[in-house]
């Protein structure tokens, strides 16, 4: 696990983009003169206390924030979509929710991804429970490749970092009349970590 933690391409993948970001952050600039003002004082008053919490200023706040707000360069926004008088339309109410309805045990989700610049490659999984099935429409870009036993969408030498998806979910157990819920997780595919949860909700 340590080794994995440490890896050159975890440090590529997951700390190059998250050190871009958190730089540029309003928490890095505040903690940054916090901890300049309290390492000036710490040497006027040599105090050791003071110095440990200029310390502080910097290193929590980095942590914090990773913690917060990882896994870093991969964003995915998927909008549920309804066939409304036999038109396909966002379904605006269920994605409030955090929802996507598999009316007749079906539905489809379309949505953008944008990988950070910084990534060199990325790989991103559909993770669903068995009794669902999740399919990738199109493989959206040539330099991409599909592996539909796993759900993993991923690509080396990136070049293209915005393209659009559409994923078909279907229910192998759909019963009319009944109600279920699923998890969709779209995860990191190398760590395994969350990107984005959506509930898929049989009706």
């Amino acid at each position: 696990m340590a080794g994995d933690f440490l890896s050159i391409a975890h440090l590529r993948a997951e700390f190059r983009p998250f050190l871009s970001e958190y730089k540029s952050s309003i928490l890095a600039w505040g903690s940054g003169i916090l901890g300049t003002v309290l390492w000036i004082a710490s040497s006027v008053l040599s105090s050791t206390p003071v110095a440990v919490s200029a310390a502080g200023m910097y290193v929590v706040p980095v942590i914090g924030y990773y913690l917060a707000y990882r896994p870093f360069g991969i964003q995915i926004d998927l909008t549920p979509i309804a066939t409304v008088e036999g038109e396909k339309e966002p379904d605006k109410v269920a994605e409030s929710r955090g929802e996507a309805i598999l009316r007749s045990g079906e539905c489809e989700l379309r949505g953008g991804v944008t990988i950070s610049e910084r990534l060199d490659d990325f790989a991103i999984q559909f993770d669903v429970p068995d009794d669902i099935r999740v399919e990738l429409r199109d493989i959206p870009c040539a330099e991409q490749e599909y592996d539909p036993e796993k759900n993993i969408l991923r690509a080396d030498n990136v070049s293209v970092y915005r393209f659009s998806i559409v994923l078909l979910v279907y229910s192998d157990e759909y019963v009319e009349g009944q109600t279920y819920e699923y998890p969709l997780k779209i995860r990191d595919g190398e760590g395994g970590k969350p990107v984005q949860s959506i509930d898929l909700v049989t009706r």
